[in-house]
């Protein structure tokens, strides 16, 4: 019996080390910061769709879902593996990326991850957090 136990909890705890990292993981790794009231005020200057706005239908579409913005390290190392990956006749649209938002679903796969830039919106990724932290991890190889 105690061969049976011990094996149990051997095969068992072998099993745990090989699982997936959980996409919480990822983001306590990544330099982020909350959103503030700030980031949801809309600029009426502005000639493009606001990403502010974007933000403040998301926020009523998804109450439960706590955006955040990756900063710092982790910003330079998302745009420039995200910038290495792009086509050279679509880079211009992205040059001037100055906002990255992460709206993450810890119930869904796939995150969706907000571009902007000088407070206008420039697109919106649907990816998975394992390619959200390859893509920084080829940010900083650059």
């Amino acid at each position: 019996m105690r061969i049976f136990i011990f094996l149990f909890i051997y095969i068992l705890s072998g099993s745990m080390s090989l699982a997936e990292k959980v996409p919480a993981g990822y983001v306590a790794k990544w330099d982020t910061s909350p959103l503030i009231d700030l980031d949801y005020e809309i600029q009426s200057d502005q000639n493009c769709i606001s990403f502010a706005g974007i933000l403040k239908k998301g926020k009523i579409e998804q109450p439960h879902i706590t955006p955040f913005k990756i900063v710092n390290e982790t910003f330079s190392n998302f745009v420039g593996g995200y910038l290495s990956k792009i086509p050279d006749e679509n880079l211009k649209k992205y040059l001037g990326v100055d906002t990255v938002v992460i709206w993450p679903n810890y119930e869904q796969n796939d995150w969706y991850v907000l571009l902007g830039n000088n407070s206008c919106f420039v697109e919106w990724l649907e990816i998975q957090p394992d390619n959200i932290d390859a893509i920084i991890a080829l940010g900083e190889k650059i």
